[in-house]
C-alpha cells in the first residue's frame, strides 16, 4: 500500500469518525434521535468495509465509541452505538453469508437481543439511567422495549442493505476519485 492510499485511509475514516461523533453529539444536546443518530452513524462504517475491509471498520468503530462515550451528552445514545448499531454494519456481510435463512435470523436477533439487554443493564447500573421507571410490571416493560427494538432492527437490517447496494453503485465511485482511492 503506497503512502497516498494510507493518507487516504486516515482522511476518510477520520471525516466520518468526526462525522458520526458530531451527530450524535448534536442529538444528545437536543435530546432527539437517541434511537436514529445512532443507527445513521452505524451506516457511515459502510464506506470502510467496503473500501479497507473489517479491521479498519473495526478501529473506526472503536473510536466512534470511546469517543461517544467521553463526549456524546446523552450515555443511553452511546450505548446503543456500541452495543447496537455500530458494529452491525461490520458484522451484517458475514451473517449474510450464512446459507440457512433460519440460521441466519436467528443469528442476527441473538446479536441484536444480546447486545439491547446488556445495553439496557449498563444504562441501569453504570450511568443510573431509569430505563424502566413506571408503575406497570418490569415484564411488560421489557417486552415491549424488546418488541419495539427489534422492528427498528429489523428496518435497520433491511436498509443497511440497501445502502451497502447503493455505496457500489453510487457512493463508492465518487469516493474513490475524491480520495483517490
Amino acid at each position: 500500500m503506497n503512502t497516498g492510499s494510507v493518507s487516504s485511509k486516515i482522511a476518510l475514516c477520520g471525516i466520518l469518525t468526526a462525522l458520526s461523533v458530531a451527530a450524535m453529539i448534536i442529538a444528545g444536546l437536543m435530546g432527539i434521535l437517541t434511537y436514529a443518530a445512532p443507527m445513521i452513524a452505524g451506516g457511515l462504517l459502510i464506506a470502510p468495509v467496503k473500501q479497507y475491509g473489517t479491521r479498519t471498520a473495526l478501529t473506526m468503530f472503536a473510536a466512534v465509541s470511546l469517543l461517544g462515550l467521553m463526549l456524546i451528552p446523552d450515555k443511553e445514545m452511546a450505548l446503543f452505538y456500541l452495543l447496537l448499531f455500530g458494529h452491525y454494519p461490520i458484522i451484517q456481510p458475514m451473517l449474510n453469508r450464512i446459507s440457512k435463512k433460519p440460521a441466519r435470523v436467528l443469528l442476527k436477533a441473538l446479536v441484536f437481543n444480546g447486545g439491547a439487554v446488556i445495553s439496557v443493564l449498563l444504562a441501569e447500573l453504570i450511568f443510573a439511567i431509569p430505563v424502566f421507571d413506571s408503575d406497570k410490571p418490569v415484564w411488560l416493560l421489557a417486552a415491549a422495549y424488546l418488541l419495539a427494538a427489534n422492528i427498528c432492527f429489523a428496518l435497520y437490517d433491511s436498509a443497511l442493505l440497501g445502502f451497502y447496494t447503493f455505496y457500489d453503485v453510487k457512493l463508492g465511485p465518487i469516493l474513490n476519485k475524491l480520495f483517490r482511492l
